[in-house]
């Protein structure tokens, strides 16, 4: 009996590691049912026709000779385990097919991770080899305090001097394509100027080294850095499964996924040379990298960290002789208000790290500075005044004269610009796009609407003509105008959520196997919508015509519908109207996952937009 049930347990299908390790689990909880109440009629009796058994356990070859051999009977449409067998002779089998479960699951990790060895010596990212240099030590103490928060001050100030290693900004450099970018940012500088000339441009002219920034974020965040949600494990590959835990190893966080009976591990690094090879992360790692290269290629940049969980990059305009803000996991330039009013956070501490200096910076990003009073409460203005104080004396105690004196004017000027409150621009107003939607909602900073209205400019009004048009394949939405048969694109917008005005259970998939894209509904719902608002009521405006291009694709029984509605109803007729709204609505009767696609294209590809 025993070498029956070896040989067909040796003769399972393991050519999908998946199936087998699902088939095999069920099998060994009915054993385990079976062992712990042997008496239990019930648990020994299995219906092929239920969908779990029929679709995940008898699915895998092999698994019904294996039944048998144990000494399930075939009895009409059950297998009935036989009273004869004893429960010692079932303890056995089931350690059995324990340990062939547990050596297949660890062979396929072992191939995963040869093939993923194979693949990095195939595709070898360049590593930094040299030993670091050691710029600058804070071996004396300044911030002699019990308060975490002013210390941790000091530990930030650190870290930003690793970026001034000569031979690792070198090596940071030849990981830049900068011919490219050089190319991009000229051809969108002559874009722009030729749109001045037509009027259709109202803004000054950009600096060239401020519109290079533009692009320069644009590409590290689509290019060159991933964001990582969740740890996919290295053997199924998916994120959402197995058991989630932290640990801490030589002073750094590591996060770690049990799963498949394996353990994919994914380390928090602070060091930007392995960052540069790992090129993965969350807003950490996306600020720490970023903020390094931009002193890479010459910019004055330095490290900004909030009290609510959140680090980005602020870079000093010499053309505009202001700091401008950049978030490059979130790929938004000059946005300082968009952690208030688009993400809803509450701001109290925001403090921005270079070189040769700290600042607190938390006024160029909260517009109600009496409020924002209030609520800073993790020490007194004066503690944090003295200890910026004391960082900034030992970050300059070997600057020159003329240097001292020029940063000395340059905070004076930024400390007179933080005083000033304004309303946030359109695009502050915008949630974040970076990250899953379950990762953002867990933060609280999801919302399902984001009431955005498309409106008009003045050269919109003079070329009496609006258009905007959406690139699934790059998440971009473009507004331009057309010149006869040339298409000049004045503005982009990041995130197919930043401009709508509502949506419901729709969510952007990226299938990475397939290099396909598209908007689709979320799973397990069976009805979704998108909305976006078009309104002119302010510029005076009607809209006379409309034209809208997209594409969808449908399975089985899915249904969509375009609802153009204005402001007296869902019907338009041949009269004017000052604002629209254009819903693509979708339902269903079934739950089928994956049954509607909008704008389905190619990954790589910049195809059709709507």
């Amino acid at each position: 009996m025993s070498s029956i049930v070896e040989k067909s347990v040796e003769n399972l299908e393991e050519k999908d590691v998946e199936i087998f390790r699902v088939s095999v689990e069920i099998l060994l909880k009915l054993l385990d049912n079976v062992i712990k109440e042997p008496k239990n009629l019930k648990y020994r009796t299995i219906r092929m026709g239920n969908k779990t058994i029929k679709e995940k356990l008898l699915v895998l070859s092999g698994m019904k000779d294996l039944l048998l051999a144990l000494g399930f009977e075939e009895d009409g449409e059950c297998l009935t385990l036989s009273t004869k067998v004893l429960v010692g002779s079932l303890k056995k089998h089931r350690s059995l097919i324990n340990s062939h479960l547990q050596k297949v699951t660890k062979s396929e990790a072992e191939k995963s991770a040869e093939s993923c060895s194979k693949t990095i010596e195939k595709y070898q990212r360049p590593i930094y080899k040299k030993p670091r240099k050691a710029l600058l030590t804070f071996e004396e103490c300044v911030v002699n305090s019990s308060n975490q928060f002013l210390r941790e001050l000091e530990n930030r100030a650190n870290l930003v001097m690793s970026y001034e290693d000569e031979d690792l900004q070198e090596f940071g450099r030849q990981c830049i394509p900068l011919e490219k970018l050089k190319l991009q940012t000229q051809e969108k500088l002559r874009q722009i100027q030729k749109a001045i000339k037509s009027n259709s441009w109202k803004e000054p002219e950009p600096n060239y080294l401020d519109l290079f920034l533009v692009e320069f974020t644009e590409w590290f965040n689509t290019s060159f850095f991933t964001w990582i949600n969740q740890i996919p494990c290295k053997v199924c590959g998916q994120q959402n499964k197995g058991r989630p835990s932290m640990a801490l190893e030589n002073g750094l966080r590591v996060e770690e996924l049990l799963c498949c009976a394996t353990v994919t591990r994914f380390v928090r690094y602070e060091d930007v040379a392995t960052l540069l090879t790992t090129r993965m992360g969350r807003c950490g790692e996306y600020a720490n990298c970023f903020t390094f290269l931009c002193r890479c290629l010459g910019y004055e940049a330095r490290y900004v960290a909030a009290t609510f969980d959140h680090v980005w990059t602020e870079v000093y305009s010499v053309t505009q002789k202001r700091w401008i803000h950049v978030d490059p996991s979130d790929n938004v330039v000059d946005a300082p208000l968009m952690y208030q009013h688009g993400w809803k956070r509450n701001v109290d501490y925001i403090i921005a790290h270079s070189k040769d200096d700290v600042q607190d910076v938390t006024w160029r990003y909260c517009n109600d500075h009496s409020q924002l009073l209030k609520r800073r409460k993790r020490c007194s203005e004066f503690e944090l005044i003295r200890v910026i104080l004391k960082i900034r004396e030992k970050k300059q105690k070997d600057c020159s004269e003329a240097r001292k004196k020029f940063l000395a004017k340059r905070t004076l000027a930024e400390l007179v610009e933080l005083m000033v409150m304004r309303e946030p621009t359109v695009d502050e107003l915008k949630g974040r796009s970076s990250g899953s939607l379950a990762w953002r909602q867990s933060r609280g900073e999801q919302q399902s609407s984001a009431f955005f209205s498309f409106t008009a400019t003045e050269a919109d009004k003079k070329q009496k003509q609006f258009n905007v048009r959406y690139s699934c394949s790059r998440d971009v939405y473009e507004k331009y105008v057309k010149n006869g048969q040339e298409v000049i694109v004045l503005d982009t917008t990041k995130s197919w959520n930043s401009c709508q005005y509502s949506s419901h259970n729709i969510f952007r998939k990226v299938e990475h196997d397939w290099k396909m894209t598209y908007l689709a509904r979320t799973e397990d719902t069976n009805e979704a919508s998108i909305e976006w608002r078009f309104d002119f009521t302010a510029q005076d405006l009607k809209i006379s015509s409309v034209f809208i291009n997209f594409e969808t694709k449908v399975y089985e029984n899915g249904r969509i519908s375009l609802l153009f509605m204005n402001e007296n109803g869902p019907q338009i007729g041949l009269e004017l109207y000052r604002s629209i709204f254009i819903i693509i609505f979708y339902r269903e009767y079934k739950f089928i996952y994956f049954n509607l696609k909008f704008w389905r294209f190619k990954v790589d590809e910049t195809g059709p937009v709507f």
